[in-house]
């Protein structure tokens, strides 16, 4: 109230009176009275442009200032210039805006009702001919109420809006459009690409929608695009149901169903040779457009299908190679077999293999020149000592990694170094530091294109350094990390499981069982259908102790927590087991 009367007290009393009839946004008359007659000093042509200007929403440009005032740029530049002087107008991010609603209410109240519509259309068709942002030229068709014209321009707008990863702005302009023209097809396209993009729960069912509408050529497209947010969702096998027959005819739509044939052969749905087979298609598709991010998608897609065949190391060394003189495309590549490479830390393979595998990369990559695979390998090896207990080797190779992952630009890398290292000084019981490092490493993270690969580890580590220092302290962090990471942008099927367990032990530590029992759902279908490995079933295991311990039952949690111990000493990580076979003496 104070910030639109300005301090001025008959103001104040206006809108204190006004309260009880309309919001504080909405002026009272009395109030705009009030402030008209600060106007009146106004010269009669400022004011005019000005009552114009003040039916733009907020703030607005230089070319929008001269479509709405209609009057040529030397006479409306000359007016903003003295509502400036005058303190009417102010700049905010080199646009122009009100000093403050009642000022803007007061001017607009000069432009009569029937006048409004016509200065918006005008606006508009001055804005189309000067080649104004498709965003602007809809607003005034809107605020005009003709949302024929507006359509085309915010669909240009929310085509935009989604190519630059404004999901929330490509789902509004896509919105406004379907309020008018419910079946129009690229409307429904884009909300439903902008809901899958988000995570939103709404996302099949507006790709159904969009589907049902879509010209007979874009529907194989889309069917590939439906497919592959079902495996988003883990459901791997309605996903290839849904992909059955697709043969869609774009590269995006191409890198869709190869994705999802992949990921469901990663995740033991598929016939890993289908994967194989779509993945190699797409990526020669992708070379032959030559566009780059279609080229980093076939190459994950090849990825999760030699992890299917059990061959990823291969599929690695031949990214490698590929990439080795294009180090900007190595960077984002490498970044995408983040989450298969994990899979060799938690006990598919020996760690001798494992390190030996990261040895073997990083060699290669140094004698074809290729930084990136360098960085990769020499970071790999850092993690499978910091699992294996070797802690002050796995120290210098996560240090060593994130440096050389900084030095060539490569954020994803710098972060997950970050992030492990954090586990480490945990470890150590250097809990300030720990801390210090997952701040870093989120601000890292935030800065890349695939964070999703990274914030489920980050905010799994902070989880678990709250709750050892504080349960009731780890139930905050747990309420902040389910607020901070949702949706495919956010997370993935194969990450998912660095958060929920975590989040299960942290619930369960702090007395919240329900919580616990539904990351509990969560992590057995992770660990059982998405992982398959030991090392995360004696996660499994320690969640369920936590949760026995948590509903009364010593001797279950006593149980659970000697499993756990078991499953981590096959894995070969002695850190775990050392925790877990404590916790199971606790109940002796």
């Amino acid at each position: 109230m104070l910030d639109l009367a300005e301090g001025r007290p008959a103001l104040v009393l206006e809108l204190a009176r006004a309260t009880g009839d309309a919001p504080i946004g909405r002026a009272p008359a009395r109030a705009i009275e009030l402030v008209g007659a600060r106007l009146a000093a106004l010269d009669s042509p400022t004011r005019a442009t000005l009552a114009r200007l003040a039916l733009a929403d907020a703030e607005i440009d230089g070319a929008t200032a001269v479509a709405l005032a209609n009057d040529t740029e030397d006479a409306v530049f000359a007016a903003l210039d003295r509502a400036l002087g005058a303190g009417v107008l102010r700049v905010v991010d080199g646009r122009y805006r009100f000093g403050n609603d009642l000022v803007q209410a007061a001017l607009a109240a000069d432009v009569l009702p029937h006048r409004r519509a016509v200065v918006h259309a005008d606006a508009a068709q001055r804005l189309e001919e000067l080649g104004a942002p498709a965003a602007s030229i809809a607003r005034q068709w809107s605020a005009a109420g003709r949302p024929a014209d507006a359509a085309p321009w915010l669909l240009v707008a929310a085509r935009e809006a989604l190519a630059a990863s404004a999901f929330a702005d490509a789902r509004r302009g896509a919105d406004e459009v379907l309020a008018h023209d419910p079946c129009r097809p690229e409307a429904l396209q884009i909300r439903a690409r902008a809901l899958d993009a988000a995570g939103d729960v709404g996302t099949l069912a507006a790709y159904d929608a969009a589907i049902a509408n879509a010209a007979a050529a874009d529907v194989d497209d889309l069917r590939a695009m439906r497919a592959l947010a079902q495996i988003k969702t883990g459901d791997a096998a309605g996903a290839l149901l849904a992909v059955a027959g697709v043969q869609p005819r774009t590269v995006e739509g191409r890198l869709c169903e190869a994705l999802t044939y992949s990921g469901a052969a990663a995740l033991g749905f598929a016939d890993p040779s289908i994967g194989t087979t779509k993945a190699a298609a797409a990526r020669r598709l992708a070379l032959e457009t030559g566009d780059e991010a279609s080229i980093v998608i076939a190459s994950w897609a090849q990825a999760a299908a030699a992890h299917a065949r059990g061959e990823l190391r291969d599929s690695v060394l031949a990214d490698l190679r590929d990439t080795k003189d294009l180090p900007h495309l190595a960077v984002r590549v490498f970044d995408g077999h983040l989450c298969f490479t994990q899979r060799f830390l938690y006990g598919s393979r020996p760690y001798e293999d494992v390190i030996a595998f990261a040895d073997g990369l990083a060699s290669e990559a140094l004698r074809l020149g290729a930084a990136r695979g360098h960085a990769f390998g020499v970071q790999l090896r850092g993690e499978a000592e910091l699992l294996s207990g070797r802690l002050d080797d796995a120290e210098a190779h996560l240090l060593d990694g994130g440096r050389l992952h900084r030095a060539l630009g490569g954020a994803v890398g710098e972060s997950h170094a970050l992030q492990r290292l954090a586990e480490l000084a945990m470890l150590r019981g250097h809990h300030a530091s720990a801390a210090n490092l997952l701040d870093e490493s989120l601000d890292v993270a935030r800065a890349t294109d695939i964070g999703f690969h990274l914030l489920d580890r980050i905010y799994g580590t902070r989880m678990t350094l709250a709750s050892t220092l504080d349960p009731a302290g780890g139930l905050v962090a747990v309420e902040e990390a389910e607020a901070a990471v949702r949706g495919p942008l956010e997370t993935c099927p194969g990450c998912r499981i660095n958060f929920a367990v975590p989040a299960g032990i942290a619930a369960a530590r702090a007395g919240d069982v329900d919580r616990a029992r539904g990351y509990e759902q969560l992590s057995t279908y992770l660990a059982g259908v998405v992982m398959r490995l030991p090392a995360w079933d004696a996660a499994l295991a320690e969640l369920r102790g936590h949760l026995a311990r948590a509903t009364g039952d010593a001797a279950g949690a006593t149980a659970c927590f000697a499993e756990a111990a078991a499953g981590f000493a096959r894995a070969g990580q002695p850190a775990d087991v050392a925790r877990t076979r404590a916790l199971a003496a606790e109940g002796r």
